[in-house]
């Protein structure tokens, strides 16, 4: 015990310029660490998944500079400085590896939905929303009081300073990012078949309770805003008749909608809730 104790305060240095090229890696964008959960996770579950990946990224911050050390040490260069600029170089290498691969695994699930509307824009209203439904089923699984709610890494990356900057500068949306994590709540479902309508041209918007947390996509039809939400409300509900889709909608207290520009707006009456 001492002897490990003695080696981990030498290798301290690397240690610790490891941690920082990680931290400066995962604060600002969550994605080294959430690619490595999703892909362990997606084969062990959520909990053992987070688990595992904790012991990975330890490793990471602890193993790479003891080899590094103990190397150095065999080699007799100069520890102070080769153990620095070499556990810089690594942790960098090691982090934005990690990036990478995210970033081509999300891509892949980009041309999925790419795929998808090439192959479909050309049905009409109703069997559209009918293969979006079904592709939104094929894709992304129900998240909702699982444990795999966990999944839903689009939350972490996008909730952190640079992630949502990080997936734009690579030309991959949220979207993209929800069919490679394949599961999702509410949230995730509206985001993605939204994209899939604006794909083909549809003008969509999100809507939202004020007091029940549920999400949904409404798409303009004919002057006429219908709601696509096939996991809970329904598809082709009017969205004047939302009160009355289900009883416990009565208890709501209005609707907010969101436009594609980010722009948010009152939107009861527009969904039968009067004064």
């Amino acid at each position: 015990m001492k002897q490990i104790t003695k080696l981990l305060k030498q290798a301290s240095l690397g240690i610790l310029a490891t941690v920082l090229v990680a931290i400066l890696f995962m604060i600002p964008t969550a994605i080294p660490w959430t690619f490595i959960y999703i892909e362990i996770g997606k084969l062990v579950g959520p909990y053992l998944g987070l688990g595992l990946t904790i012991l990975i990224l330890l490793c990471i911050f602890i193993c790479t500079p003891l080899i590094t050390y103990r190397i150095l040490m065999k080699l007799k260069k100069n520890m102070t400085r080769f153990t620095i600029v070499i556990n810089l170089t690594i942790a960098f290498l090691v982090m934005l590896s990690l990036s990478l691969m995210f970033m081509q695994r999300v891509s892949e699930a980009g041309q999925k939905i790419d795929i998808f509307i090439d192959e479909n824009e050309h049905l009409d209203f109703h069997d559209y929303i009918v293969s979006v439904s079904s592709f939104l089923d094929n894709n992304v699984q129900k998240a909702y009081r699982k444990p795999e709610a966990l999944f839903r890494i689009d939350n972490y990356v996008y909730s952190t300073f640079l992630g949502a900057h990080v997936m734009q500068l690579w030309e991959t949306s949220r979207a993209d990012l929800i069919v490679y994590q394949g599961w999702g709540t509410c949230e995730q479902a509206a985001i993605l078949i939204e994209e899939l309508l604006q794909g083909t041209g549809y003008e969509t918007r999100q809507a939202f309770f004020k007091n029940i947390d549920h999400q949904w996509t409404e798409v303009k039809y004919n002057e006429t805003w219908l709601i696509i939400d096939p996991w809970y409300i329904g598809n082709f509900i009017e969205a004047q008749n939302l009160k009355n889709a289900k009883p416990q909608f009565q208890d709501a207290t209005g609707v907010i909608v969101q436009y594609r520009n980010g722009t948010r707006i009152e939107s009861s009456q527009e969904h039968g809730y009067f004064p």
